[in-house]
């Protein structure tokens, strides 16, 4: 594991096959406010270099970024997605979510939950997305075209994922923290779920990119290889 900050990190995005954005969160000297930062971070080179908002947004907004970004507000708190029709699907935390056109319009605006409860994360697979419900113990993958449940795994009764946090596709399976300190892994040909990590420290988002990760904990951010 390789600590890349110890700054609160507000958003991670994939930049490259090899690469990431890290936006981190740096308080203003004597005031309740604070500047984020852009970053990518290179896993192969270990560097890390400044990054300009454009770029950022661009990557996690697609074309329509500029429009996007002037109607959201604090873009940077929200997890993003460009769907497979070219719309742009954004979830914050507390379960508000809105969907924008092709030219960066709202086309429409709501709130994710499930049984009344908050559902928040975004992670895309295909013309679906997963997302978590923390209270009701489950993951749920949404289709993209109509935003229904398509399928939920675990429950508020189930020892599946207690109290799931984060949830990642790499491209082939499903990754979920959960229970303070373990990542659990769906597998995408068959839904199961098994054991993955287990760290010693509490982990509050992970993110695969191949045979690199990305963990966000308690007492930093860390770049992993191949399951480390």
């Amino acid at each position: 594991m390789q600590l890349i900050s110890t700054k609160d990190i507000v958003d991670i995005i994939k930049y490259s096959d090899t690469s990431a954005i890290m936006v981190e969160k740096l308080p203003l000297p004597d005031t309740q406010q604070y500047k984020v930062q852009y970053s990518v971070v290179n896993f192969e080179t270990k560097s890390i270099d400044v990054l300009t908002k454009s770029a950022y947004l661009l990557k996690k907004f697609g074309a329509s970024f500029d429009r996007i970004s002037h109607i959201i507000p604090n873009f940077v708190l929200c997890d993003a997605t460009v769907l497979y029709d070219r719309r742009v699907l954004a979830i914050y935390p507390n379960g508000e979510a809105g969907i924008f056109d092709r030219t960066g319009e709202l086309e429409w605006s709501g709130r994710f939950d499930y049984h009344g409860e908050t559902v928040c994360c975004l992670t895309l697979e295909g013309k679906y997305f997963w997302s978590v419900c923390k209270e009701e113990n489950c993951v749920i993958r949404y289709s993209c075209r109509n935003m229904d449940v398509d399928l939920r795994i675990g429950g508020k009764d189930a020892q599946t994922f207690i109290n799931p946090t984060h949830v990642c596709c790499d491209g082939r399976d499903i990754f979920v923290c959960c229970d303070g300190n373990k990542i659990r892994k769906i597998d995408s040909g068959n839904y199961t779920v098994s054991d993955y990590l287990n760290f010693t420290d509490s982990i509050k988002q992970y993110y695969k990119f191949g045979k690199y990760a990305v963990a966000v904990m308690a007492n930093g951010t860390y770049v992993l290889k191949d399951g480390q």
